[in-house]
């Protein structure tokens, strides 16, 4: 009967043993690679108190090349290498793998004993994933910003655009949207919506400011006004900010990291809608500002 047992062992247990745990993530892959490269955001959706301590296994990252990170799983005196790895499915879904491989013992009393380490290591690796999937799904844990894609609403704009050799101040813009609010009373047309405002700076060029009010028809060119017009109903990022022109520059920048990581087009260039009056509230950190991306 030992023998028999003895034999069974080394007939059903393998040579080498492997887990492999899988879960399908609605994201990008690049957003998701870059968070999970990070040590620092690990420790935002680890189901240990501690990351990388989960009951008797310690979880080190000992590389990273693209959409492929390796893991060392430590146990007591025991190390298995593991690989996750991230494979695009669409632009916005992905399937995270987790594998890991460690040659079976000729001990069989060891053999058995790695088996069944083998088989609660799968589960442990499961656990995880379903956590970063939870994770991962929310934009925010992975560009500090909420986005949701909407429809453009307002379609027939009228803008104006002027150059600065310094940073433009909240009285520079609020100049310029009040132009353009007396062109419209002067036109007798209707605002349909807060002012909008791009400012664009490449190196050490002057910063070019365009503002622009959606109005309820098109109103005539002039020299210091044009008509401009967006796709009604085409599809737009939208996230909100509050705080002031760091806050705003940051949420921009991964704006672009979200539109480059689906792979979306854009139409039209970005804009913020200015929710406060910065010339009442001079707080920058009350400021509340959406910032739309236009994309296809």
């Amino acid at each position: 009967m030992l023998a028999i047992g003895l034999g069974a062992v080394y007939l059903f247990i393998p040579g080498k043993l492997q887990t492999r745990a899988s879960i399908n993530i609605n994201a990008a892959s690049p957003g998701v690679f870059r968070s999970l490269s990070g040590n620092d955001s690990w420790k935002n959706f680890w189901p240990g108190e501690t990351p990388f301590k989960l009951g008797d296994n310690t979880y080190a990252i000992r590389g990273r090349s693209y959409n492929v990170l390796g893991v060392d799983i430590s146990t007591g005196g025991n190390t298995v290498t593991s690989t996750i790895n991230l494979l695009p499915v669409k632009n916005d879904l992905l399937t995270i793998e987790w594998i890991s491989e460690q040659i079976s013992s000729s001990n069989p009393v060891r053999r058995f004993v790695q088996f069944r380490q083998a088989s609660a290591l799968e589960k442990e690796l499961n656990m995880i994933l379903g956590r970063i999937k939870e994770f991962m799904e929310q934009s925010k844990n992975i560009y500090g910003i909420d986005i949701k894609q909407t429809r453009v609403t307002d379609s027939v704009l009228i803008s104006a655009r002027r150059s600065f050799n310094h940073p433009p101040t909240p009285k520079d813009v609020d100049d310029m949207i009040q132009s353009l609010r007396k062109y419209i009373a002067e036109k007798n047309a209707d605002e349909k919506n807060l002012p909008m405002l791009n400012m664009i700076s490449i190196d050490s060029s002057p910063y070019q400011v365009m503002t622009a009010i959606a109005v309820d028809r098109e109103l005539p060119l002039t020299k210091e006004f044009a008509p401009k017009f967006l796709l009604k109903g085409g599809n737009i990022l939208e996230t909100e900010v509050k705080g002031g022109p760091y806050a705003i520059k940051n949420a921009f920048k991964e704006l672009e990291n979200y539109r480059s990581d689906l792979k979306y087009d854009s139409p039209a260039i970005p804009y913020q809608l200015l929710v406060t009056d910065r010339m009442k509230e001079t707080d920058t950190s009350k400021w509340i500002t959406k910032i739309y991306y236009p994309i296809y």
